[in-house]
């Protein structure tokens, strides 16, 4: 198993290299004339910015215990609540996208659009299928970040 540091210092190194990505690309996309060749650095770009979000976030969940005080646990029970709430409209709205995109696809003739066009409803059905899986994760992990035989067990930095 890693090591937190370990870990921490992979994550942090994986941010550095995101972030040298994002900058190529960035200038890549500025660069380019071309519709198609500017439609992929785009692409590319916004996955690594959301990679660089993503491991900044990971960072965060992995070196921040909130103080498990009543109303920490019962905020994280509310934000629970809402996102699985949020996440049956948006797995619905992602199918509709996906359906949509597949109507696109029967119709196009081009092969750099068609090319574009399956890998964005491919994302579409797998932000459908990840939607799901993220709720049962996040619905079975437990209120408290810190493990404790009680809460009062759990001191606060404040």
């Amino acid at each position: 198993m890693i090591s937190n540091n370990r870990l921490l210092a992979i994550l942090d190194k994986q941010i550095e290299v995101e972030k040298r990505t994002l900058d190529t690309l960035t200038k890549a996309e500025e660069s380019f004339k071309e519709t198609a060749v500017r439609l992929v650095c785009m692409d590319l770009r916004l996955d690594t910015w959301k990679h660089v979000k993503f491991l900044e976030g990971m960072i965060e969940m992995l070196t921040i215990s909130p103080c498990d005080t009543w109303s920490a646990k019962i905020q994280r029970y509310v934000d629970r609540v809402k996102l699985e709430r949020m996440i049956g409209s948006l797995v619905r709205e992602e199918d509709m996208m996906a359906d949509l995109y597949g109507e696109a696809l029967a119709e196009i003739n081009d092969p750099i659009a068609e090319l574009l066009l399956l890998q964005i409803k491919e994302t579409e059905e797998r932000h459908s299928q990840d939607l799901k899986k993220i709720m049962r994760i996040i619905q079975t992990a437990p209120l408290q970040s810190v493990k404790a035989e009680k809460g009062s067990d759990i001191v606060c930095d404040n």
